[in-house]
């Protein structure tokens, strides 16, 4: 009798135990694809997504607004040698390099601290920041990666004025350190609450899924990437000297930058809502055929105020929302579970598009006689931004070939 009572406590306790196991999430449930109905506690999930939107931010607000400070150092620091600060990579950690390009007094030092240094902090940060949110929702995920992603427009809309007026008042040099200070400080505080849910120790270099290489949507996403990261910072980085050497003042060009920067955070949340809604596949043609269009056929004419507005409006809003698509793309032809992996070769490959873009760009204007001529530049930057349209709507048909269908 108390054999057979203790063996009913043991099936008990062995299937509560059972029932604890399966009530816990998983790795496998929540990454088990686009469709999962798992949703972990909503205090949990909005703190990774307000940390997430304070790193991208800092990291892509700094970055979209060099070229504030570019211009001023260019007319009034290194006099003769744009092409040396221009070529800066923006690809290497985001405080200590601001802190030490500070004290900079030669533009290869501007190199390495504001481009290495600081461009592999920003590498560091944005791929985890960009992803994570992904991994926490399985409702109305196009949103929250949306909403993350937005701390970039916002960190623009901010970051872009606030520098204008600390070169003005300050220097350039103090400047860089108060962005320094700010990044050290509110990075800090965010990379606390941002975190992944699961941490799978078995994932190693030696158990790698390599296979992803061979697929051909890898590699045409890879490409996509490529050229968007090649096309993307170069109006960032011409457009305020563009707008100079129309007339257009200095604080205004950093105006109109602030302006693109509020556009991409308004993109980036809407975007974010027409993926969950008409499929992300659909909502990244569509972004990628707005970007394309306004460096072809709006750059050439934003030479005053009112077409400038326009320009970074339209250009704000289409970059805006393709960083709110591009982790979902990922999550979208690959699965969650490899989303970290995937996004950070992808994002890998797009440095080696970063010189394609900004120092190429800068050859154009180098050559004789071409210096003020700002129309090569926007048709490359365009004719970047239509190859990864092209890319795009390539992917679109080897995952469907039903033209309408949310995909």
């Amino acid at each position: 009798m108390a054999l057979e009572k203790q063996s009913d406590n043991t099936v008990h306790k062995a299937a509560s135990t059972s029932s604890a196991i399966e009530a816990q999430p998983t790795e496998d449930s929540v990454s088990s694809g686009l469709d999962s109905t798992l949703e972990f506690p909503a205090y949990t999930r909005y703190a990774v997504v307000a940390g997430c939107f304070v790193l991208q931010g800092l990291s892509c607000g700094v970055v979209n607004s060099w070229g504030v400070q570019q211009q001023y150092l260019a007319a009034n620091v290194y006099v003769g040698e744009p092409a040396k600060i221009k070529m800066l990579s923006y690809t290497v950690v985001m405080a200590l390099g601001q802190l030490l390009a500070s004290f900079c007094k030669e533009p290869w030092q501007l190199c390495l601290t504001e481009g290495v240094l600081f461009g592999l902090g920003v590498g560091l940060v944005f791929s985890p920041s960009s992803t994570a949110p992904a991994r926490w929702f399985t409702k109305r995920r196009g949103l929250a990666t949306g909403l993350a992603v937005t701390g970039a427009g916002a960190g623009g809309l901010v970051i872009a004025p606030l520098t204008e007026f600390l070169v003005h008042q300050v220097g350039v040099e103090w400047s860089l350190r108060i962005s320094a200070a700010y990044i050290m400080v509110l990075g800090s505080i965010a990379c606390y609450y941002t975190r992944v849910p699961f941490q799978d120790k078995t994932r190693t270099l030696r158990n790698f899924d390599w296979r992803a290489f061979g697929d051909l949507r890898f590699a045409t996403n890879a490409g996509m990437v490529l050229f968007v990261a090649a096309g993307y910072i170069i109006p960032y980085t011409f457009l305020p000297e563009f707008w100079v050497s129309k007339g257009i003042s200095s604080q205004t060009a950093a105006a109109l930058i602030a302006v693109s920067n509020g556009a991409s955070l308004l993109g980036r949340i809407l975007t974010g809502f027409t993926a969950d809604h008409f499929g992300v596949l659909n909502s990244l043609i569509l972004e990628l055929g707005v970007i394309s269009l306004s460096c072809l056929l709006l750059w050439p004419f934003a030479t005053n105020v009112n077409m400038g507005v326009i320009m970074g409006i339209f250009y704000g809003f289409g970059t805006g929302g393709y960083w709110a698509l591009a982790p979902l793309v990922a999550a979208k032809l690959f699965g969650v579970d490899k989303l970290a992996s995937i996004s950070g070769i992808i994002f890998t490959v797009s440095a080696a598009g970063s010189w394609m873009g900004s120092p190429v760009a800068n050859a154009m204007l180098e050559r004789p006689g071409y210096s003020s001529d700002f129309v090569a530049v926007s048709t490359y930057a365009g004719s970047l931004w239509l190859a990864a349209f092209v890319l795009a709507l390539v992917n679109r048909t080897l995952y469907s070939k039903k033209i309408i269908c949310k995909v």
